[in-house]
């Protein structure tokens, strides 16, 4: 008996690991829904010659085609699942109704490593700065934070996970946004308030669902059209579907239909993309409205901003989409009537790894500035000149102004983002600070000396 148990378990075994190889054998091809690119087939010898890193090469290609790849981590999971309440996938935290959230929230959730007060002041800076230039080009600017899914929903996340009495990266900026004079949208306020019509986000997905959506649509157009003119769907009456594929269901359940329901409004879009344009591919592209064909758009946006883009796009006359980042306030030559950003909560610190590109805007040097020490350098991008360097230590709520010698011999004053050429934010803040700024077209020059104030 004893031996006849183990003969059928090492059959087990054996039958397990050859499953795989002969699936691919036999023709198996992995099915990409983790919305993310596999990893491709490697070669031995590559145009550059023997491929050295082949042996790691194809074992990420393994781990991603391997036969009946996404049937073995389907019921991996959901054995963890009914075992533990836990999908063991360091991407994904599971508790209570179906609900899945993404671990690159925890630290917002807990308030474990949160931003300094310094970066957050830095933050506010690049933001302001941004603001100024929509408005000085006509443009009234709006900064928004599309809200972590377990920011709206924390009474689903596991009771394991605890949270610190820490203030989040999201309520201090907004704070540093309103004291320098920046308009936000708060969307989690929003959402939070609404709550009660109905589930907001996708439950097995890092999104907000159609519903959610539809509250920052009306909020967004609110704005543009002044509170009225506009239309709100406020007649759309939604159905449950089932069926969707959130992101995270394709991490843990990749080989599961989701049975799990969500609102569909069935809102017809009707709007036209700029000739040539790829939505699905291209990382700015616009769209045409005859709806309020005065009112125009640009929102740099991420993930989040998808579901706006046919409630906008049918709306506007004019909608321009960027995923561009850092940030391209030089995108095109067009005006608009608004320009916004729309970012995740989760992504907040990447506000200091890449200054925008924007022409500076000549300053007034404050009576009560101070000159400081400076290195400085010099780069082409995008066909502008950008000037870079570090600066002597100081209060991160004071401003970098960069005076520029300019062939012209004119000498001008520009206020400069406070991060380095790197585009990253300068972690040895308390001894040196990176700053950058970028000359307006047609504009040459070199560093001649630096200010805080």
């Amino acid at each position: 008996m004893k031996k006849g148990f183990m003969i059928a378990f090492i059959a087990a075994i054996l039958t397990a690991c050859l499953l795989p190889i002969g699936a691919n054998i036999f023709g198996y091809t992995a099915v990409n829904r983790e919305n993310r690119p596999l990893a491709r087939e490697p070669q031995i010898v590559g145009r550059d010659g023997l491929n050295l890193e082949f042996p790691s090469d194809f074992d990420d290609y393994w781990q991603d085609h391997f036969g009946l790849r996404e049937e073995l981590v389907t019921a991996f999971h959901a054995a963890t699942l009914a075992m533990f309440n836990d999908t063991l996938n360091e991407k994904v935290v599971a508790d209570k109704d179906g609900f899945l959230f993404y671990s690159e929230t925890l630290n917002d959730y807990t308030g474990l490593e949160t931003m300094s007060d310094a970066d957050i002041l830095r933050a506010a800076n690049v933001i302001r700065q941004i603001s100024e230039y929509a408005e000085a080009n006509g443009a009234k600017f709006v900064f928004s934070v599309a809200p972590n899914k377990n920011t709206v929903y924390p009474e689903y996340m596991p009771s394991r996970i605890k949270r610190t009495s820490a203030v989040s990266n999201h309520t201090r900026l907004y704070a540093a946004l309103s004291d320098a004079g920046v308009d936000t949208l708060d969307f989690a306020a929003l959402l939070t308030e609404h709550k009660g019509d109905g589930l907001l986000y996708y439950q097995q997905d890092t999104h907000w669902n159609q519903r959610g959506a539809l509250i920052a649509y009306n909020e967004i157009m609110k704005l543009i059209m002044n509170g009225e003119g506009y239309e709100t769907y406020s007649a759309a009456v939604p159905h449950d579907e089932t069926g969707y594929y959130g992101d995270l269901h394709n991490f843990v359940l990749p080989a599961e239909e989701s049975a799990l329901p969500y609102p569909e409004y069935g809102i017809a879009a009707n709007y036209t993309l700029d000739e040539g344009a790829r939505m699905e591919r291209d990382i700015n592209f616009g769209t045409r409205s005859e709806e309020n064909a005065e009112k125009s758009l640009l929102l740099y946006r991420d993930s989040f901003g998808e579901a706006l883009i046919p409630l906008l796009s049918t709306n506007l006359g004019r909608a321009v989409y960027s995923q561009e980042f850092p940030y391209n306030l030089e995108l095109n030559g067009e005006s608009y009537g608004m320009i916004m950003i729309e970012l995740v909560e989760r992504n907040i610190p990447n506000l200091l790894t890449g200054a925008p590109l924007m022409q500076a805007s000549e300053k007034q040097l404050p009576t009560d500035a101070v000159s400081v020490s400076c290195t400085a350098n010099a780069q082409k991008r995008s066909g502008f000149t950008q000037l870079y360097g570090s600066i002597a230590a100081y209060p991160a709520a004071e401003r970098i102004y960069i005076e520029v010698a300019c062939a012209d011999g004119a000498v001008r004053i520009y206020e400069a983002f406070p991060m380095n050429a790197s585009g990253d934010a300068d972690p040895a803040w308390e001894s040196e600070s990176g700053y950058l700024l970028t000359l307006p077209e047609g504009i040459e020059g070199e560093v001649s000396g630096a200010y805080i104030g």
